[in-house]
């Protein structure tokens, strides 16, 4: 199992599914999922991946990750941004992948967010909120901890 991280672009709980350098900097390899009707009005998870920058993701609050964060993979990444990898997708999933991301992705046409089931938009502001305190509260905590295993310079 991938740790997790939040993204904080998307306000999102992600998986990590590894880490890469492309010109001195690091990126995360995430994926998360959003639950709504696809136009051919099967309701159902719209798996996400993208390569975001170490900075914009924050560790999990489970002290347990610690030792996760250790396992994830690491390597060089080209610089055609083209050629980054993707994960895998799985059988039966839907899957977007949004390449490198620096700016929050624009919401998948494909996809019209459900709430419980309903036709409701996504309760993003409030979840958003909620994700941006607890991310600035990682933020402001010293580097050790479960913060210091998600960074991809430390073991």
């Amino acid at each position: 199992m991938s740790p997790r991280v939040v993204v904080r672009l998307v306000g999102e709980l992600a998986d990590l599914h590894a880490w890469g350098r492309s010109a001195g900097s690091w990126w995360g390899l995430v994926s998360w999922r959003s639950y709504g009707c696809f136009p051919d009005g099967v309701n159902g998870y719209l798996h996400t991946s993208a390569w975001v920058p170490a900075r914009l993701l924050d560790p999990s609050s489970d002290p347990a990750a610690v030792a996760e964060y250790r396992t994830v993979q690491r390597f060089d990444l080209p610089e055609d941004r083209s050629a980054w990898p993707r994960p895998a997708a799985t059988a039966g999933r839907r899957w977007r992948h949004c390449g490198p991301l620096e700016a929050p992705p624009p919401p998948p046409p494909e996809l019209t967010p459900l709430v419980g089931g309903t036709g409701l938009p996504a309760a993003r502001q409030a979840g958003s909120a909620a994700v941006r305190q607890a991310g600035s509260a990682a933020a402001r905590q010293p580097q050790s901890g479960a913060g210091a295993a998600a960074n991809p310079d430390r073991d």
